[in-house]
Parts: structure tokens; C-alpha cells; sequence
């Protein structure tokens, strides 16, 4: 079944309809050395909204990737005064809320 989900999640950002002017997605991957957990993620950004999906695999598991986490991110930028308010929102894999930042960030 996992097959099947990843396989829509790639088809789905190399459509036409993902391409779409604002719409932006990014997939990547990654291995933590000590724990020996390996990472595979991706996000899709529209305005000011992300929602990134992170799937991990440990040694035991041997390629059985499992949804960790689920991240709903918010950042609107404040005219040109180079100040961005933000909210981070995180999920578990049962989709239970986890916990919620809220901050801004300074350019200069």
C-alpha cells in the first residue's frame, strides 16, 4: 500500500497541475548516522501554507518506511518591513496534535 502512496505523491508533483504558479514542492532524504534511521520526506507549499510528510525506516525495519510526522506550517511576511510571523504545527502518526510554535523573524 505504501508503494501505491508514494507512487501518487510523484505523480502528483510531476503533473501539469502541480506546477502551477505559487504551488512549490520539494522531496528529499536523508540517514542519521547514529541512530541509523533512514528519512524520506516531502512538502507542498501554496501562499503561505506547508505541509511536509516524513516517513522513516529503521535497520530493523529493513525498508519498511512508517509515517512519523506531519508538519502544518503557516509564515506570512508583514509588507516589506523584512518581518515574517509564523506558526508550526506538528502531528504524531495518528495525526494527534503534538505541539504548536508560533514566532517572527527578522531580516536585515
Amino acid at each position: 500500500m505504501l508503494k501505491y502512496i508514494i507512487a501518487a505523491v510523484a505523480a502528483m508533483t510531476i503533473s501539469s497541475v502541480a506546477l502551477a504558479e505559487g504551488l512549490s514542492t520539494s522531496v528529499g532524504t536523508e540517514r542519521n548516522l547514529e541512530t541509523e534511521i533512514n528519512s524520506v520526506y516531502s512538502s507542498v507549499s501554496y501562499g503561505i501554507a506547508t505541509v511536509t510528510t516524513t516517513l522513516e525506516d529503521t535497520a530493523a525495519d529493513n525498508m519498511k518506511f512508517n509515517l512519523s510526522t506531519v508538519e502544518v506550517d503557516f509564515a506570512q511576511p508583514i509588507g516589506t518591513t523584512g518581518v515574517e510571523v509564523y506558526m508550526n504545527n506538528d502531528f504524531d502518526d495518528n495525526f494527534k496534535h503534538s505541539s504548536t510554535v508560533v514566532g517572527a523573524k527578522f531580516t536585515f
